[in-house]
């Protein structure tokens, strides 16, 4: 096999890793020394040396991640880089599922539940346990499964374990759901990983695939959860040819299970395993690899490395403490404007924040200059309400087991199928434990329905019509039968912003023509694909905007001028994390990884004050501000504040920039009105939630940061208590 080395220029780190003769390799791979590079050049050398493409597995974090992995290795290595498996965790475990669906005990077209689903699902079941069904206490419970599954612990294993009234309630909501999935033919995304692990503990599975892959790779090896590792254990136990690239300094998903101890014992897990340390930075100006390493300097969890590169100093990481978020945010645009100017492009530009409601002043900021902007981690495609309805029509037809789709389209576009149906589907599901379309289908053959027996045959007509074209349909003419027996876009055009949602339906219509890598793909492929793309797939190519992110949306992009905003304790480092070690040093870990997005430039912001939806607050800068060395920061010297002598405090060094601090001086603060009067005030008030994004306050009960706040979130209306929310302008949040 003819294999081209000039895509894979490599320094002598890089090339001691990819000529490693066998066994466990553990590569720490500095921000920017790159990692993509060795993994594709180690894949393109195994298949040069007689390996076959088909015992090549290669695990990556993102879509985006494996699709550029492969058109690397196609580069050099030809058609055979399209036998290689090379994907996500979720998607390689889905893959194998599939095949392994008997085995398993899972239908081979179970449906993959997203967020929504799964929080849909709970609801109920919540409802059922403890009379509630809060947005906090859902998502709570979910968080608490999500942690038990990444252990690999069962519902009955959590059962045991309940020590209390409260654990137990958990134990038992995690039960059932686990139940209601199996009913509906379906899985959670951690599902995936756990039902893979768990089949491939049976012997004579883990033998077949173990065997079949004679070398297994892992990209971001350091956002490995448990089930992960127990995954990927078990995939290299047969050869032991595990070459696994991470960063330990980059470990930032702790939150969401991510182990570290993954790569900080990697040489325990894998006795004999080999260390290659990669710190030749290609990204970044020395200017900001000294100041991101000064930082990192300060956590005790990691291995060691220090970042260098042969380009030239650069401009000094610059620091600007604003006097409020508004003001902050015209500091951002001005310093946008000012790269422009120089002659750079919006697309150059990314801004990074801890939380997504941070992004609503800058917003605001940069709508009223018609600079244009696009937000990643807001409201993903796939969870828009018309993506979701005619997606849930394909996965019905595909899984009629499936009761989150049936529940979410059987009366939408309306057709005359309401409560007392609904009632009626309920009772027989609850008698004889058959899916709902299962149950209104024996209602309807039965006579049961009496006037809302055609709005059943219309919904049956759509389901059948695709079931019967097979899970073989392209996936566009899938979607364009559902349009056309529904009638989906006339359902939209009364609405308000039905333009909008038009062209969120033709823009899945035309994704799912161009999936399958371009050429096209099934019902069944599609439907697994849009299911596994997360927000870092999404983003746009070619348009000349500047991107609003989190900095951990902002992993493995890289940009030439990165502003990272909102860098005070409580919000950067996150407030959660102040009395939490290994907390901070996850915080400040992803401080890291916000600097070392940045190839030329980077603008560090604070706000002296930062107004919450029940008033305004003071905070100190950030300590990782203070952690880079004076002579590597350039400070911008700060407004005099205009605010009135109140309770709270300001960020430190509000008068000098930061350097010099009184914490005994009088503090300044923004004054709130009265509370009876915010009370009064805040119906009508647009506000943000991390979670629900931008809403309209309706009620409020109550006072303080508990009250609770009637919030209408778009089609959809919560009650969230006061300090979960951010306020926005007054008005009708149009």
């Amino acid at each position: 096999m003819h294999v081209t080395t000039e895509p894979f220029a490599l320094n002598p780190q890089q090339r001691a890793a990819v000529e490693h003769g066998g066994g466990p390799l553990l590569v720490l791979a500095g921000a920017g020394s790159g990692k993509t590079r060795v993994l594709t050049a180690r894949v393109a050398r195994l298949l040069a040396h007689g390996v076959r493409p088909e015992a090549v597995l290669a695990f990556t974090f993102t879509n985006r991640a494996a699709r550029e992995m492969r058109e690397r290795i196609a580069r050099a290595v030809g058609p055979a880089a399209g036998r290689l498996w090379v994907g996500t965790f979720h998607a390689t475990a889905a893959r194998l599922l599939r095949r392994e669906a008997a085995a398993a005990g899972l239908p081979r077209d179970f449906t993959i539940y997203d967020r929504d689903d799964q929080e849909g699902v709970l609801r109920g079941i919540l409802r059922d346990l403890d009379r509630t069904d809060e947005p906090a206490r859902v998502g709570a419970v979910l968080a608490r499964i999500s942690d038990a599954k990444n252990a690999l612990v069962t519902p009955e294993e959590a059962a045991r374990a309940a020590t209390g009234p409260a654990e137990r309630r958990v134990a038992e909501a995690y039960a059932r759901y686990q139940a209601a999935l199996r009913a509906s033919g379906a899985l959670d995304f951690d599902d995936l990983i756990v039902e893979t692990v768990r089949v491939l503990r049976r012997a004579e599975v883990g033998a077949r695939w173990a065997g079949r892959f004679e070398h297994v790779l892992v990209d971001e090896y350091q956002d490995t959860n448990h089930a992960q590792f127990r995954m990927v254990e078990a995939l290299a136990a047969v050869h032991r040819n595990l070459f696994v690239v991470g960063d330990d300094d980059q470990s930032i998903y702790g939150w969401r299970g991510a182990d570290l101890a993954n790569v900080l014992e990697f040489e325990r897990a894998f006795p004999g395993a080999a260390v290659v340390r990669l710190e030749q930075n290609y990204r970044s100006t020395a200017a900001i690899l000294d100041a991101a390493n000064a930082v990192i300097g300060h956590n005790r969890a990691r291995k060691g490395k220090r970042l260098w590169c042969d380009r030239e100093r650069g401009v000094p990481v610059r620091f600007a403490l604003a006097a409020d978020e508004a003001d902050e945010a015209r500091r951002i645009r001005q310093h946008l404007a000012a790269h422009v100017a120089r002659g750079g492009r919006l697309a150059d530009c990314a801004v990074l924040y801890r939380t997504n409601a941070q992004s609503r002043a800058l917003e605001a900021e940069l709508r009223r200059h018609a600079v244009p902007y696009e937000i990643v981690g807001g409201v993903a495609f796939y969870q828009r309400r018309e993506v979701k309805d005619l997606l849930a029509y394909l996965r019905l037809a595909v899984n009629p087991a499936d009761a989150v789709a049936f529940w979410r389209v059987w009366n939408t576009p309306r057709r005359g199928l309401g409560a007392a149906v609904e009632a009626r589907v309920q009772a027989r599901v609850a008698e004889t434990g058959a899916p709902p379309l299962a149950a209104l289908r024996a209602l309807a053959a039965g006579g049961a329905l009496g006037r809302a027996t055609a709005g059943a045959a219309a919904f049956f007509d759509v389901l059948d019509a695709v079931a019967s074209a097979g899970p073989e349909v392209p996936a566009d003419a899938a979607l364009r039968l559902v349009l056309e027996r529904t009638r989906y876009l006339e359902h939209l055009a009364g609405e308000e912003d039905a333009a909008e949602r038009r062209a969120n339906v033709e823009e899945l219509v035309a994704s799912a023509a161009a999936a399958g890598g371009g050429r096209g793909a099934t019902l069944a492929e599609f439907l697994a694909e849009s299911a596994l793309l997360t927000d870092a797939d999404r983003v746009t190519e070619g348009t000349d905007r500047v991107l609003l992110l989190t900095a951990h949306n902002a992993k493995g992009l890289e940009f030439p001028v990165v502003v990272v905003a909102g860098l005070e304790e409580g919000l950067f480092p996150h407030g959660a994390a102040l009395e939490d070690g290994p907390g901070i040093e996850e915080e400040r870990r992803l401080f890291y990884v916000a600097l070392t997005r940045a190839r030329d430039e980077v603008l560090l912001t604070a706000a002296a004050f930062r107004r919450r939806f029940d008033g305004a607050r003071g905070a100190a800068v950030s300590r990782f501000v203070d952690e880079i060395p004076p002579a590597l920061l350039e400070r911008e010297e700060a407004p005099e504040p205009r605010w009135s002598r109140a309770g709270g405090a300001p960020a430190r060094g509000v008068r000098g920039g930061g350097a010099d601090r009184d914490d005994e001086a009088p503090s300044l603060a923004w004054s709130p009105p009265p509370r009876s009067t915010t009370r009064h005030r805040a119906v009508g008030r647009t506000v943000w939630h991390d979670a629900f994004g931008r809403g309209v306050v309706q009620a409020v009960e109550g006072d303080g940061p508990d009250a609770r706040y009637t919030v209408r979130f778009g089609a959809s209306v919560k009650k969230v208590v006061g300090r979960f929310l951010t306020g926005g302008e007054d008005g009708d949040g149009s």
